[in-house]
């Protein structure tokens, strides 16, 4: 049986996938207008798709810019209620901006297990580690690069403060959004957002995280006319307008993401191969169009008109109705709302509910009402959860508030009620999906864990195999695992796998955008962001790196961290460093290292409730490991122990930072993992 935090992941897994198959179901539909008309991949023709897709939304932003000129409304927001609504609306997705690559970049990313154990060739898995470093540095730009100004979590936060949305983004839930105001949509988004960012390792889902990145930081056109509307409204903008510009598709996300992208292509054709070349670009492309397929805002872009309004000289601007055909169910539906039009006048007063930022009453006056606007009424009012949810009139609080107890009954007759029914029932999605994701990629599900496992296994190894594990943390106190230090040496070889574990000690934290959006997190960043070799960006002074960042671009150079220095040493010792953790673990043989270890895996799959000995368990590794001399003289070369020094420097400034600014001193829990560790590094 499957522990708890183990049936959370397998959940995510299956939402995940059911979404996969949702969005490529749809794309496939008409595939020449979407990612999957690359049918193999070349760079040269994903460089035009990218562009193209730039071009169509700069001109249709130049035509929406043509309309204002002319006198044309707002497109977006019609009013300012309007916008401050959308903007709390849409805070469901904008508190875990950054989540789809949270996962990407840890001690779970080694040897992709995309392509499959017979395609694997000679793969230690340094190609994946390039190159999810890579799209990691997109994430720590979405989170300030250790700056919590710059944070776009708390800029999101800020904003909805201003409007009196009094909600700080480490504390938000959202459960107490009124039913018939929450947006599905946006919860959806929301959730695919945080299960691809979960399994976005290499164990998973890794080529489907960097398409989702690549296509989510594409420059959409809704953005600019947001942010112009917002500004004309005289709302803060910043939050959309810093997205128009770090995102530019030049040295910004849009770049970066697409870099990565080619990089891991290009480098799994040199490594594997053609063929596993092209299994990862279909899975490249189910993450892309995962992002394309999702709508992420409580409304799209609505272009309006003006119509009459009851009252004399005055005009009201409502969506201008669709061109596609209307059904026949449609028709019949909105006959019957014409014919109900003068009996249902003025009974709407007192609901509050608006649909596309009008309400009911403005949608049904029947002094302005017309077929095309009933139809325009219609099409709006499918959209509105959960008041109709499509394919299930028993769910649909509509149909609801027609029957017995409901708020309109008797108001339709029974034909009319049947009628209702049968549009909703129409609007069930004739798609079908179920298999399509697997069917494209040509990809089983992931083996889990507890499926893994065969015969004995020790604690390390276990944690390893399983990331979620927490059961170690419940075997016995910390004490116990403290060395006999007289009988072990402190040689490389025995601390190696600390080394690497220790890399990834503050994975988990950026997989909570909201929580991390706070001055314990910026202090994480700085220490995630010196551990994978990045310079210290945290002031507020600096200027955003962008691509600059890289240090390596498409070459083979890569940036210089831990794990980098780890794999070093290792060649000076003779041996290729691990292909991932579960090697790793299956080559500790000391039983207090794999203890320690496997312990270490534990506390860093529950980071917030193990902040504080975490930091302190990591402070005595900076002091006892990183600068021991057995260890750090085996360096080849003088610019690696430059840079360790650097690093080490660093991680203490950090430490030091949160310590005296943000804890106020060492807690209980940071001294029991500072001492935790210190007597297990300690030499006789």
């Amino acid at each position: 049986m499957l522990r708890p935090r183990a049936e959370v992941v397998q959940a995510a897994r299956n939402r995940l996938i059911s979404l996969f198959d949702k969005t490529l179901a749809e794309a496939s539909i008409n595939p020449a207008d979407t990612i999957l008309s690359i049918s193999t991949y070349d760079r040269s023709r994903l460089r035009a798709f990218l562009a193209q897709a730039h071009r169509s939304a700069a001109l249709r932003y130049e035509q929406y810019l043509h309309r204002r000129e002319r006198g044309c409304p707002r497109e977006m927001f019609p009013t300012g209620e309007y916008a401050r609504e959308w903007l709390r609306l849409a805070g469901v997705v904008k508190y875990v901006d950054g989540s789809w690559i949270g996962g990407i970049l840890g001690i779970g990313t080694g040897r992709t297990a995309a392509l499959g154990e017979g395609k694997i060739g000679n793969n230690n898995g340094s190609l994946e580690r390039m190159v999810s470093k890579m799209a990691w540095q997109v994430i720590s730009e979405e989170f300030g690069d250790g700056d919590i100004q710059k944070n776009h979590v708390f800029l999101y936060e800020k904003l909805l403060k201003q409007l009196g949305h009094a909600r700080a983004g480490n504390e938000a839930t959202f459960d107490d959004l009124p039913e018939d105001e929450g947006v599905p949509r946006c919860w959806e988004a929301a959730v695919a957002q945080q299960c691809i960012g979960l399994l976005a390792s290499t164990r998973d889902h890794f080529p489907e995280a960097l398409g989702f990145n690549m296509a989510y930081e594409a420059l959409p056109y809704h953005l600019l006319v947001t942010a112009r509307e917002l500004q004309e409204l005289r709302i803060d903008n910043y939050y959309f307008a810093i997205h128009i510009t770090i995102d530019n598709a030049d040295s910004g996300h849009s770049a970066m993401a697409r870099l990565a992208v080619e990089r891991y292509l290009e480098g799994v054709l040199q490594r594997d191969g053609p063929e596993a070349m092209e299994s990862v670009w279909r899975r490249v492309q189910a993450g892309f169009t995962l992002a394309e397929g999702l709508p992420t805002t409580p409304a799209s872009p609505i272009e309006f008109e003006q119509v009459p309004s009851s009252s004399i000289d005055e005009h009201q601007w409502l969506p201008k109705v669709q061109s596609v055909d209307a059904t026949p169910i449609e028709l019949k539906l909105v006959d019957v709302i014409v014919k109900k039009s003068l009996a249902a006048d003025k009974m709407h007063c007192t609901s509050r509910m608006q649909i596309a930022g009008s309400t009911v009453e403005e949608w049904l006056d029947p002094n302005t009402l017309t077929k095309e606007k009933t139809l325009a009424f219609v099409r709006a009012l499918a959209t509105k959860r959960p008041f109709v949810i499509p394919g299930e009139p028993p769910r649909s609080r509509f149909m609801r508030d027609l029957e017995w107890g409901g708020r309109m009954f008797g108001a339709f007759s029974r034909s009319e009620c049947t009628v209702v029914g049968d549009w909703i029932r129409s609007l069930k999605p004739n798609v079908c999906c179920q298999g399509a994701y697997e069917a494209y990629v040509d990809s089983q599900p992931p083996e889990r864990a507890s499926d893994i496992i065969t015969g004995a296994v020790s604690s390390f190894e276990w944690g390893a195999i399983d990331l979620w594990d927490t059961s170690i943390l419940l075997k016995k106190p910390l004490e116990s695992s403290v060395r006999n230090s007289s009988t072990a040496s402190p040689d490389f070889e025995r601390l190696r796998p600390l080394w690497y574990v220790a890399t990834s000690l503050f994975d988990c934290f950026p997989l909570q955008p909201s929580k991390f959006a706070s001055p314990l997190g910026m202090v994480i960043l700085r220490l995630i962001r010196s551990q994978q070799g990045f310079g210290a960006l945290h002031r507020i002074e600096d200027i955003c790196a962008g691509t600059d960042d890289f240090g390596f671009g498409s070459s083979d150079q890569d940036t210089l961290g831990l794990w980098e220095l780890g794999a070093k040493l290792d060649a000076v010792c003779g041996r290729a460093p691990p292909v991932d953790i579960v090697q790793l673990a299956a080559e500790t043989r000391d039983p207090e290292m794999d203890d320690f270890c496997a312990r270490l895996l534990a506390y860093r799959s529950r980071p917030y409730a193990n902040a504080e000995r975490l930091l302190g368990i990591y402070s005595a590794v900076c002091e006892d490991l990183y600068t021991l001399p057995s260890v750090t003289d085996l360096l080849p070369e003088q610019s690696d122990k430059t840079a360790l020094r650097r690093m080490i420097d660093e991680q203490r400034s950090a430490i030091a930072d949160y310590l005296g600014e943000v804890s106020g001193g060492r807690s209980e829990d940071f001294e029991e993992g500072y001492r935790w560790a210190k007597n297990t590094l300690s030499v006789a």
